[in-house]
């Protein structure tokens, strides 16, 4: 006999899956785009392909169950911010079933209050510093500046013939206790894990 509560339920749950999935290959998709500059005065393709990556991140990372309480997913800029408006644009979206906070910071004060962070070109000092501050916090740390997962960093993006791509370093993942999608991961150019 057809129950129409199961039924319902496994309707939402192929639903959800489908929604997944479709992220996943717009992720794809995106990362197949060029990278070409832009128009002066406006972000580059690039950075807009990176800032639509930053908010599929979301889609494929767990976070502690103790996040679950917060009142909003912030998504942090540390250092100059490449992405203009770009990021302003998804402030509100649906992230973890609350809304997506955009952040700019000038110093390591707040960063434990975000939980992704896109950190821009700042001096070896002052990654080595964020890196240690932030190291076993629940805190996905991303980053364009090159090594910086053989760093500690979490997932970094790498420009490679002329499209965005991503390595993610699942030791630095584990130690900030979050889990990785294998959707994402499969996404990745390369990934470190424990031997």
């Amino acid at each position: 006999m057809h129950d129409p509560v199961t039924g319902s339920r496994q309707q939402q749950r192929h639903v959800c899956r489908c929604s997944r999935v479709i992220a996943v290959l717009a992720a794809a998709l995106l990362a197949c785009m060029p990278a070409f500059s832009g128009i002066a005065g406006q972000p580059s393709t690039e950075y807009r392909i990176k800032a639509a990556f930053l908010y599929n991140f979301t889609s494929f990372v767990t976070w502690p169950e103790e996040f679950a309480g917060q009142t909003g997913f912030t998504l942090c800029v540390f250092g100059d911010d490449p992405f203009g408006v770009l990021l302003d644009r998804l402030a509100g979206k649906s992230v973890k079933n609350t809304k997506l906070v955009v952040r700019r910071l000038e110093s390591l004060a707040l960063l434990d209050q975000c939980q992704l962070v896109f950190i821009s070109e700042i001096s070896s000092e002052q990654l080595g510093a964020t890196l240690a501050l932030l190291h076993r916090l629940p805190v996905l740390t991303v980053s364009d500046m090159h090594g910086f997962t053989e760093l500690g960093g979490i997932i970094e993006f790498r420009i490679i013939d002329n499209k965005v791509r991503f390595d993610i370093n699942l030791n630095a993942a584990e130690s900030a206790g979050l889990t990785i999608s294998s959707k994402l991961l499969s996404l990745a150019t390369r990934f470190r894990q424990n031997d």
